[in-house]
């Protein structure tokens, strides 16, 4: 039996990017599932505060941060699809170890580890995935990856909210551990019949292929301040809501689902016109016009003293914000070393971009503390600055990129 036209349309042309699609859905599903019953893991089981709980992953997180570059160097030998297998088989092993631990010491080491196993698993995948299209296509591909993930989190998320309603939370934390650990064992089984050798495909004619290593950094650092926007939404958005929305606290609920409802929708569409450099820039730019006229209208919704509307309104246009720089993230990471796609590069791209992201939270929430709600205007002022001066330095570097290669001798 065929499956309708209609969920076909829905389905990537290509064999290899469904089994792409599905290691993401049944990896992202584990790890949805994972996220929202940690805290309470952590706390109930490992017997931590959540103090502690903040700080160990504050201290993985940036251990993970420059750990990434070695550990891309290390795939590009040891192979990306062995690489990727690996780290999944890893991470299904190491999981369930977080049900016999106990105390700080052994949950900051044990937390180091996944997180830096993790850190590890995202370069790599992008290299798999790339291999697998024409650069063209590429942008449209993650796009589509990044969809499939959101939505497979949020039903990750509906089954842990399900597994701790039960009569006994430590069943059900014991079942989302397991569900996780059994999801990484299962997308390694997947990775391991993808084609043994991945070979990406190189870029038409013979331009050159790699911006300078400080133009490179210089704009993923400036994309990563763009970022500011998941704090936004996950920090700054709640703190909005505390303020101004006293009593109805199920707001930070119904904004999340909005972000995930136009992530999931509309990530694809967003990330058109940046299969190029050129069309990456402005999107970037996009990206930065939107996430600012998204703290404006939180501004307002803070000014106006309430308004759900405007809130809501917020929330979306906050959220294309952040797909559009998910898009140009892409499409920059790709077309500023398009001949040299590799793990050590990715990973590299993913350091620049998350440097800034550290600070996200701190930021976010000493803006609207010292600010009040005219803090919102600051990060706008902040975002806006980052999209118009990473502009000029990702088109010179473009311009240089688009001079011949210089033949050999």
């Amino acid at each position: 039996m065929t499956a309708p036209s209609g969920i076909r349309r829905l389905l990537p042309p290509s064999r290899h990017e469904r089994a792409y699609a599905l290691i993401t859905a049944v990896d992202s599903l584990g790890t949805g599932s994972f996220l929202t019953a940690s805290v309470v893991l952590f706390v109930r089981l490992v017997g931590v505060t959540p103090t502690q709980v903040g700080t160990g992953l504050a201290v993985g997180g940036v251990v993970s941060l420059f750990a990434r570059v070695p550990l891309g160097r290390l795939s590009d030998r040891f192979g990306h699809r062995r690489s990727l297998i690996a780290v999944h088989l890893i991470r299904g092993l190491v999981f369930p170890l977080y049900l016999v631990i106990h105390g700080f010491l052994a949950f900051v080491l044990l937390s180091v580890f996944v997180l830096v196993v993790d850190g590890w698993e995202s370069p790599v995948r992008k290299v798999v995935l790339y291999a697998f299209a024409p650069v063209t296509d590429r942008v449209r591909i993650a796009a589509y990856n990044r969809s499939v993930y959101n939505l497979a989190f949020a039903a990750g998320s509906l089954l842990a909210a399900c597994a701790l309603a039960t009569g006994d939370s430590r069943i059900g934390l014991y079942l989302v551990v397991a569900g996780n650990a059994a999801s990484f064992l299962l997308a390694a089984g997947f990775a391991a019949r993808l084609p043994a050798e991945l070979v990406l495909p190189a870029p038409p004619g013979d331009a050159g292929g790699s911006a300078g290593g400080r133009e490179f950094a210089a704009v993923g650092l400036l994309l990563g301040t763009l970022f500011l926007c998941t704090s936004m939404l996950t920090i700054g958005i709640p703190l909005l809501v505390l303020r101004h929305f006293a009593g109805r606290p199920w707001l930070i609920g119904l904004a999340l689902a909005v972000n995930t409802a136009v992530a999931v929708a509309l990530q694809v569409p967003l990330a058109r016109g940046c299969e190029d450099l050129a069309g990456a820039t402005r999107s970037a730019v996009r990206a930065g016009l939107l996430l600012a006229g998204g703290c404006l209208l939180c501004c307002v919704t803070g000014l106006l003293g309430g308004s759900v509307l405007v809130l809501l309104a917020a929330v979306i246009v906050l959220s294309l914000g952040e797909l559009t720089g998910s898009a140009a993230v892409w499409g920059l990471g790709l077309f500023l070393r398009r001949h040299d796609v590799t793990a050590h590069n990715q990973s590299l791209w993913s350091m620049y971009n998350s440097l800034p992201q550290l600070l996200g939270p701190f930021v976010v929430a000493w803006s609207l503390h010292t600010l009040a709600d005219y803090g919102w205007l600051a990060m706008a002022a902040v975002v806006l600055l980052a999209a118009f001066a990473l502009r000029p330095i990702a088109l010179a570097a473009g311009g240089r990129l688009d001079e011949p290669a210089a033949a050999p001798a």
